[in-house]
């Protein structure tokens, strides 16, 4: 009971001296208002500073002289202005550059874009073989508020962003536009590779028929030159039997001539010459026979050779009209070459075989006079055998006819002579005929390959290009595809806990900093150390203490959480569990700051103070731990502050019970253990010291 009493007496002690002093109870409302002035005006001045952005002066300079796109005018930092003007995210000042700049300098700006006069026509360099960026310049003074910079600079990449979704929406819509164009222009190529590969068709069946009629003529040349060296056999023949005639004719007027100058031996020679004149006739009569035959195929050897030359020459000009719209085929201008020569070769053979046929006529001609003269010389020496009565008559005759015979033979010999070198030049022609007609039969059957793989190539490429214009034409170039071009990307942002405003993210660590300096500040005015009574043991002592400091630690407590909820706006999810947080954290503070002020004092409100300074540098009320230097990383989880700025982020979030439970109990384990070791020092102190009456008195003094 005594025990109770003094326990008692020494609480009651220490109610006494602060309710004794009027400066003490003014002290006293003083410190319940700190932890308020800290949290309440730190969360209040930064409360949504980003939502007044509206109110900070920013100056636009438009330099942009404009530039063209694919033949349309391109004015993006016109459009840069005219969106900036419907855009209230900050105080757009539209102004030129030297105010800008001395805005800046004076501080009647907080930032200047300068959108600069080239600035379009970058933005219109994008096919250039060397494209440029634009670049919009914006200027900020960091010596003059850093936080201005850093602002700066979001709105700079925003703008950026925004420029660059205007002038890829540009770009955009003359791609696809040009698509469009490409789909129509393939469906005209399509139609044109058909076209090309009907007509490719067609001339693959033209240059067939073209190679079967090739064919057949390469045949007939060579059925021409075997007949013209038949020809030319016959007529070498037949020169050499005019020669001999010739010479025998010749012979046979020189000896009619004798005869006439020497009738006495004419029975002799009439005998013989009856005996050769028979057998003249009948061989001129039989050469007749056969020179008639040679002149009448040697007549359709011409024809025969005017033909080919004529259907050669036709072909030679069909092919050079054909090759003149097909400039680049190689081998046409070759086939069109041999073409030529077998033209040429053909007119040959036409001169060689008319030469041959005036020959052959000439010589049938002369096969008829020598035939004529024959039967008259036998006819003659049959009458001078019969009768030499009749010889003197009949002998002028034979003279005469024998003159004949030898003209005739003459003309004979040169036209076998004549009838020969026609039908040589006739070989020679056949024979450049043969070259020709087997060339142009092969190149034919190239150009049927080549138009056979044009006319399969040609519907190729048409099918091919059908498919293009069908992709082209598929693709849309409206303005939602413009838009989807310029802006393909949606970013889609799911928060765990959706935080209002800046203040509201930042009110854990406000609030966490205010009950620490609410906590320290009370040491300076509450009496921690000495006793107000005889105390007999440091359980009395320490209750004293606790019974004196933690009732001004929960006003401080409900005082900033009130105004903070009520006053500023502070949306709490659970408003007894955020009082109750507050509560554990201001408590554990006191705990630790108690058990330094009552070790040291002075030199224990020093240590609590770089305490702070430490729990405000590793506690993450700020950055995240992450960013923090690896020595602050480590000290961090030993700091109250962290768990205490943790749990009142996981309250203002709505989080589980469970969670917050977590770092109150780390809390609690710091409050323990420095309530220890507050306990132990007046319990050691408690057996060493008696409180005098000038110590009762202190506070009153």
């Amino acid at each position: 009971m005594k025990k109770t009493k003094t326990a008692g007496g020494v609480i009651a002690g220490e109610f006494k001296r602060l309710t004794g002093s009027k400066m003490a109870m003014i002290s006293i409302l003083g410190l319940a208002l700190i932890p308020l002035m800290y949290s309440g005006m730190l969360i209040g001045a930064f409360w949504d500073p980003y939502g007044k952005l509206d109110a900070m002066p920013v100056a636009v300079v438009n330099e942009d002289k404009g530039a063209s796109l694919n033949g349309e005018k391109l004015t993006v930092g016109g459009d840069l202005v005219e969106e900036l003007k419907k855009n209230g995210e900050f105080k757009w000042v539209f102004t030129d550059e030297k105010d800008a700049m001395d805005g800046l300098a004076d501080h009647r700006y907080s930032l200047a874009f300068v959108v600069p006069e080239d600035f379009s026509a970058k933005t219109a360099t994008l096919q250039d073989a060397a494209p440029q960026q634009a670049d919009v310049q914006y200027y900020v003074d960091d010596g003059w508020n850093y936080l201005t910079s850093r602002i700066g600079e979001s709105a700079a990449e925003k703008l950026k962003t925004d420029v660059g979704r205007e002038v890829t929406k540009a770009y955009a819509k003359a791609t696809l536009e040009s698509v469009g164009r490409a789909a129509s222009g393939f469906g005209d190529a399509a139609e044109g590779a058909q076209k090309l590969a009907d007509g490719a068709k067609d001339a693959a069946g033209g240059a067939k028929t073209l190679h079967d009629n090739l064919a057949k003529l390469a045949d007939g040349t060579i059925k021409l030159q075997q007949g013209v060296g038949k020809l030319a056999g016959g007529a070498a023949s037949l020169k050499s039997g005019a020669g001999t005639l010739a010479s025998g004719s010749a012979e046979l007027d020189g000896g009619l001539k004798q005869l006439a100058a020497a009738q006495g031996k004419l029975a002799t020679g009439a005998s013989q010459a009856d005996s050769a004149a028979g057998k003249l006739a009948a061989g001129a009569g039989k050469l007749a026979d056969n020179s008639a035959k040679l002149a009448a195929g040697a007549g359709q050897a011409e024809k025969g050779a005017a033909q080919v030359a004529d259907g050669a020459g036709q072909l030679a000009a069909g092919l050079k009209q054909y090759a003149a719209a097909h400039p680049d085929d190689e081998a046409l201008q070759q086939l069109v070459a041999a073409s030529q020569r077998v033209a040429d070769g053909a007119t040959q053979t036409q001169q060689g075989a008319a030469s041959a046929a005036a020959g052959a006529e000439r010589l049938a001609a002369g096969q008829k006079q020598l035939a004529s003269g024959a039967a008259e010389l036998h006819a003659g020496t049959s009458s001078l055998s019969q009768g030499l009565g009749q010889f003197g008559a009949k002998l002028g005759e034979a003279e005469s006819g024998a003159a004949r015979l030898a003209g005739g033979a003459s003309k004979l010999a040169a036209g076998a002579g004549a009838l020969a070198s026609g039908i040589e030049s006739a070989g020679s022609g056949a024979g450049t005929v043969k070259s020709g007609a087997t060339q142009l039969a092969d190149g034919s059957a190239s150009l049927q390959n080549g138009l056979q793989k044009l006319e399969n190539g040609s519907s190729e490429l048409g099918a091919k290009l059908q498919d293009a214009s069908s992709e082209a034409g598929s693709v849309k170039s409206g303005d939602g595809q413009t838009e989807m071009f310029a802006d393909p990307i949606a970013v889609s942002e799911h928060k765990l806990t959706d935080v209002p405003n800046y203040g509201t993210g930042m009110a854990p660590y406000f609030l966490a900093l205010g009950l620490y300096v609410g906590v320290l500040m009370s040491t300076v005015i509450l009496p921690l150390r000495d006793a107000a009574g005889k105390v007999k043991n440091g359980w009395t002592w320490y209750a004293s203490k606790l019974l004196l400091f933690a009732p001004v630690v929960l006003l401080q407590v409900a005082l900033a959480g009130t105004v903070l909820i009520y006053g500023i706006g502070l949306k709490v999810p659970d408003v007894a569990a955020f009082y109750g947080i507050s509560a554990v954290i201001a408590l554990t503070y006191m705990t630790i700051v108690q058990f330094l002020v009552s070790l040291a004092d002075t030199v224990g409100r020093f240590v609590a103070v770089v305490l702070l300074t430490l729990q405000l540098a590793a506690s993450e009320g700020t950055y995240p731990k992450e960013l923090l230097p690896h020595w602050l990383q480590t000290i961090g989880e030993w700091m109250p502050m962290t768990h205490a700025i943790e749990a009142l982020r996981l309250a203002l979030a709505g989080r589980s019970a469970s969670l917050i439970g977590e770092q109150l109990l780390d809390l609690a384990a710091f409050a323990t253990a420095f309530v220890a070791l507050t306990l132990g020092l007046f319990a050691l102190r408690s057996r060493k010291i008696r409180p005098s009456q000038t110590e009762l008195g202190a506070l009153q003094a």
